[in-house]
């Protein structure tokens, strides 16, 4: 087990270090579920065992995006501070066997999608 949990999350870090995004840091204080949380929008498309974020930012909120897995674990953190536009793409093809939760806060909204991978 922890074999494996060292693989995904190797996997996702080389993923997300080839997205050319400003640095991640933990927020310890964000807890998606005390806000609307809205699902199947365009912030956050899956297709097949892909995840594409894209979220237009014009006022400059905070935003913050994670990855967990299905026992609730945090795989992946980004924070966007003042950026534009948020994007990135997640590819769970090469993933350990489970569903996979991607979550966008932004201010008031979190968006989230799920993905399982078989």
């Amino acid at each position: 087990m922890k074999n494996n949990w060292k693989k995904v999350s190797s996997a996702l870090l080389v993923l997300a270090a080839s997205a050319s995004l400003s640095a991640a840091s933990p927020d310890a204080n964000a807890n998606p579920g005390e806000k609307e949380i809205k699902t199947n929008t365009p912030a956050i498309i899956v297709q097949g065992e892909r995840v594409f974020v894209n979220h237009l930012n014009l006022e400059g909120e905070k935003v913050t995006l994670k990855v967990y897995d299905e026992e609730n674990r945090l795989l992946y953190i980004k924070k966007f501070n003042q950026s534009p536009v948020v994007e990135m793409a997640f590819n769970f093809e090469s993933a350990y066997e489970g569903t996979y939760s991607v979550v966008l806060n932004d201010g008031d909204v979190t968006y989230s999608a799920t993905v399982a991978v078989l």
